[in-house]
């Protein structure tokens, strides 16, 4: 069974054809039994939920007994009174087997079973199908599947168009929620994404998803800004030493210093497994940092204690694939002697002590210019806490108990300069 979607491109006449297709493939299925001298004709029989199921008696007198009072096991009752020439239906709205009888001949066997297979609660797939893309004949296109609700993909596919006409699926899509379709063909050729008209993009909805769905698009000239994200994968194998253990992804834009994205696998559970994000853009570069917990104290520690690791990603083109296999080359992806400073500042400004768990000190030179303000920012670049000030002293106590255990950023904004330091609350 599949629900069908139409673009607002369509015409009425379209539209009523694919309205009238879609109703028919959503209709009840109609079972007959025939009821005749002490047999019910098949006596057996298997529908789906939803399904009516329609008793004719042309001989004698009988009834149809399903009641819960006679099989204790049927999901619900049915049934009807005994008499000649009738005919009862009966729709059949759970899953379940229900048996029945006729009342003044079940010794003789006159008995009937219906079999209702429950309706699938999915994952169901997704369909798009594509008409009149002759302008794209030749250029790649890219799709992506969102649930509209927590914004994360479920599914992309990347296609070289060779005709006009074509279809995409996209297996995941879950029971009563709803979705985007992005898409976009690399009108320019160049190899990334562009605001349209430079690409050509559309977005289209599915809501309320009830089993598997049908779009379908016939190629427009409106098109949408999807605002399209280049998504990062790192494929992991022979993890196999960090089983069970919590690893933690890092992606570090370099030339702002900022990290743009952490993602955590609370327990890693099999020896291969991708991480992914969609915090990569064209023209920059990261560093991909991620460490295991290997002691499982909660916190990062230094390696050897834990294992880290660092990968280079050099001048992003578009969607990226890493691979990583378990090594034992490490790095210490925080280290707390460093200093690091968005305008390349000489880090005169120090931090003690660091790891801390109740009180930062900021240690000032003397003579150092007016402070104005100290920001403290996560590790995803989240304003966590602020603090306007109106003068100097060689030290500046900072309370850090209430902060969750992790790696954080200290702004120091000066008259002239702006340091950030990096400190770890645990």
């Amino acid at each position: 069974m599949k629900t069908n979607f139409t673009s607002k491109t369509f015409s009425f006449f379209a539209a009523f054809i694919i309205l009238a297709f879609s109703l028919s493939l959503n209709a009840q299925t109609t079972h007959n039994v025939a009821v005749t001298s002490n047999v019910f004709t098949p006596s057996e029989i298997t529908i789906n939920v939803g399904d009516k199921v329609i008793w004719t008696n042309s001989q004698g007198s009988h009834n149809v007994n399903g009641n819960k009072d006679t099989f204790a096991s049927n999901p619900e009752s049915f049934g009807n009174n005994v008499g000649s020439g009738w005919t009862y239906e009966y729709t059949f709205n759970t899953g379940g087997t229900y048996n029945y009888q006729c009342d003044p001949h079940a010794g003789m066997g006159m008995v009937g079973k219906v079999i209702v297979n429950a309706k699938s609660t999915g994952p169901f797939i997704l369909t798009v199908n594509f008409t009149s893309m002759t302008p794209h004949i030749g250029q790649t296109m890219w799709l992506a599947v969102i649930d509209q609700a927590t914004k994360k993909e479920i599914g992309r596919v990347k296609k070289s168009v060779t005709e006009a006409a074509f279809a995409i699926d996209v297996p995941g899509i879950e029971l009563g929620k709803s979705y985007f379709v992005d898409f976009y063909s690399d009108h320019n050729k160049n190899g990334v994404y562009n605001v349209p008209p430079a690409d050509h993009a559309w977005r289209m909805s599915v809501n309320n998803v009830a089993d598997n769905t049908v779009l379908n698009f016939v190629h427009n000239t409106t098109f949408t800004d999807i605002a399209w994200k280049n998504k990062l994968t790192v494929h992991f194998t022979n993890m196999t030493p960090h089983l069970t253990q919590k690893l933690t992804l890092y992606l570090k834009e370099l030339s702002s210093g900022l990290y743009q994205d952490t993602v955590i696998v609370a327990s890693v559970a099999a020896a291969t497994f991708d991480i992914s994000s969609w915090k990569i853009k064209p023209g920059l570069s990261y560093n991909i940092d991620f460490y295991a917990d290997h002691n499982k104290n909660g916190v990062y520690n230094a390696p050897p204690t834990d294992h880290a690791w660092r990968l280079p990603l050099n001048t992003v083109k578009s969607d990226t694939i890493i691979n990583f296999i378990h090594n034992t080359t490490f790095t210490d992806i925080f280290s707390i002697t460093s200093s690091e400073s968005l305008a390349q500042a000489s880090g005169q400004i120090t931090l003690y002590p660091n790891p801390a768990s109740q009180y930062i000190e900021l240690r000032i030179p003397r003579n150092y210019e007016a402070i104005r303000s100290v920001k403290v920012y996560s590790i995803t670049g989240s304003l966590v806490d602020q603090k306007i000030l109106s003068g100097n002293s060689e030290d500046l106590r900072y309370d850090i108990s209430s902060y969750k255990n992790g790696v954080y950023f200290m702004e120091i904004n000066a008259v002239s300069r702006k340091n950030v330091l990096k400190f770890i609350k645990q």
